[in-house]
């Protein structure tokens, strides 16, 4: 904005309320995500190296770090396990007889509301663990902050975090809590990264914080889902 004129903000700015002042919510919310999604774009130009690669389903993105990390002794953690589809997943992904994955849940839902469509308690399974069927796989049942203090990480040679937690704060607890876990080579995966209010927005004060460096590997579903992997 700085490159343009004071009158034509002026004239920008009035248009923008008279708009604002007819057009409906749905418009209004469009716009607002448009904001956001301009936001992300630019922030990943300027924060992150390289150009993430493109990929056709979330399950893809998986297979693609998998094959840096199968045959490693793994650490995957999951922040949000719902009904344990990814932890399945990387379940038969990993390999090595001493990799763990380990997920965290309340198994209550969402603290608070998300969404319009996603309100407090959604994904509640009632308290249901899923069934992996691997012994290598543990839950951690309770609110992150109940449970992540007291969580002492297994050895490990490379790590895989696994960020479906969807809300901002429950995201920023997270990164904040296992950061000494993050070295360089250690991947984050987010599930709902281009919501510019919640994942995304944990993930750009955590870098901020941090100093650390990442660089965006894949992505899919137009950065719904993304793989980040540190740097330096």
């Amino acid at each position: 904005m700085a490159a343009i004129g004071a009158r034509a903000r002026a004239l920008i700015k009035r248009t923008a309320l008279a708009a604002g002042r007819v057009a409906p919510e749905p418009v209004v919310g469009a716009a607002h995500k448009l904001s956001g999604w301009l936001e992300i774009g630019r922030w990943l130009r300027d924060e992150c190296a390289g150009r993430p690669r493109r990929m056709a389903t979330r399950e893809k993105l998986f297979d693609l770090i998998g094959a840096e990390v199968a045959q490693a002794r793994t650490l995957y953690l999951e922040f949000g396990v719902f009904q344990g589809d990814s932890m399945r997943y990387w379940s038969r992904l990993l390999k090595h007889p001493a990799a763990r994955l380990h997920g965290f849940d309340s198994f209550e839902g969402l603290p608070e509301r998300w969404s319009p469509d996603h309100a407090r308690g959604h994904f509640s399974t009632g308290g249901a663990l899923p069934e992996i069927g691997d012994p290598r796989a543990e839950f951690f049942k309770g609110w992150f902050e109940q449970t992540l203090p007291d969580y002492a990480a297994p050895a490990h040679d490379a790590l895989v975090v696994n960020l479906d937690a969807d809300l901002y704060g429950s995201t920023r607890f997270v990164l904040g809590r296992i950061a000494p876990l993050i070295r360089v080579g250690a991947w984050l995966y987010f599930d709902e990264f281009s919501d510019p209010h919640h994942e995304f927005r944990a993930f750009r004060e955590f870098v901020a914080e941090s100093g650390m460096k990442f660089a965006a590997v894949a992505e899919s579903r137009n950065f719904w889902n993304v793989a980040f992997r540190r740097v330096a």
